[in-house]
């Protein structure tokens, strides 16, 4: 039995071009006459979740798990959490402090599946730009100095663990508020035009936003964070679920996270290079060089099924210490974590 996928190209899985498709009605979850499982999944626009997703379908790891899938965009101006919470989703990648937040805060929430490890993350700045960069000789800590006065676009809200871990690294060299500007200008296409329109001075991007739109000639790049900063080496993201869906629905579950673990493989075997290279090609478009896309491809080996408890901690200390997450009660790695 095939799996029933919303029929979206690659690219709107990805975020850059999202047409809401297909209906996400009916009861999700384990069956009990033999039929597919339903499995609503919400991705966010502008993030990597998308090419894994078409990977999984197209390779028939849903369609061999009797799972029908059924895959959309995550609404403007709705988290993850309000999504879960409404039965809108059943699986939605959130970041670490939106999915912990909500698991010390004793909301019904999980992570399962994995997520990603330190997710490549670059300062980038519009074409022409004086800042100091890495080609020129600087560090990243010269680049973050270099943004006094100056806007950095981010893809996340302020109070969110994104923004937070910027400020204190940002302050970490001596720059502290008022010193600079945060703005929100979110990924894929909403950041290019930010960056085309001189909106911001400079824009963290994390992949593919960042090889893109650099590929593409609308940005530059000024320094790579995750290589360098301590901040920037933690894990990217979750797959988050509601604890009392993943509990009543083991089997669908479990068989929706071994579907992504095969698709991670998948999509880091270097025999499936050149398929591989076509789903992203179909996402940020035919315009991208090839050795952009090669790079977006590399990038995907941050994508793991299981998550370390070394990797956990790490993410839980740093984000309790900007007061993403509270120092009690202490976050766990078997409280966050139901499919490991």
């Amino acid at each position: 039995m095939r799996a029933g996928f919303v029929r979206m190209s690659t690219a709107a899985l990805l975020g850059l071009s999202l047409v809401a498709c297909g209906s996400s009605s009916g009861d999700t979850g384990d069956t009990t006459d033999g039929s597919a499982a339903k499995v609503n999944v919400s991705i966010t626009p502008g993030g990597i979740w998308g090419i894994p997703l078409a990977a999984a379908e197209q390779e028939g790891y849903f369609a061999d798990a009797k799972l029908d899938v059924t895959v959309s965009p995550a609404p403007s101006g709705m988290g993850h959490n309000q999504l879960l919470a409404s039965g809108v989703e059943d699986f939605g990648p959130s970041s670490p402090s939106q999915a912990l937040a909500a698991v010390q805060q004793g909301q019904d929430a999980v992570t399962s599946c994995g997520g990603s490890g330190p997710v490549p993350t670059s300062i980038i700045a519009p074409k022409g730009s004086s800042l100091p960069s890495s080609a020129t000789g600087a560090s990243a800590e010269d680049v973050l100095k270099s943004l006094r006065g100056k806007t950095l676009g981010m893809p996340a809200a302020a109070g969110t663990g994104t923004s937070n871990l910027m400020v204190q690294t940002l302050a970490s060299f001596g720059l502290n508020d008022g010193d600079y500007t945060l703005v929100n200008i979110g990924s894929g296409s909403t950041a290019q035009a930010a960056l085309i329109a001189g909106q911001v001075d400079a824009a963290m991007a994390v992949t593919p936003t960042s090889e893109t739109l650099v590929a593409k000639g609308d940005a530059i790049e000024l320094a790579e964070l995750s290589g360098e900063l301590p901040n920037y080496q933690l894990l990217g993201a979750f797959w988050q679920s509601r604890r009392t869906w993943v509990e009543a629905n083991p089997q669908t579950s479990a068989s929706f996270c071994a579907a992504m673990d095969k698709a991670y493989d998948y999509m880091n075997d270097p025999a499936n290079a050149e398929a591989v290279n076509k789903l992203i090609v179909e996402a940020v478009g035919k315009d991208v060089p090839a050795d952009a896309v090669d790079r977006i491809r590399e990038n995907f080996s941050v994508l793991d099924a299981a998550i370390s408890p070394e990797d956990f901690q790490r993410t839980v200390d740093a984000l309790t210490a900007v007061n993403v997450l509270q120092p009690a009660p202490a976050v766990t790695y078997d409280q966050a974590i139901l499919i490991k």
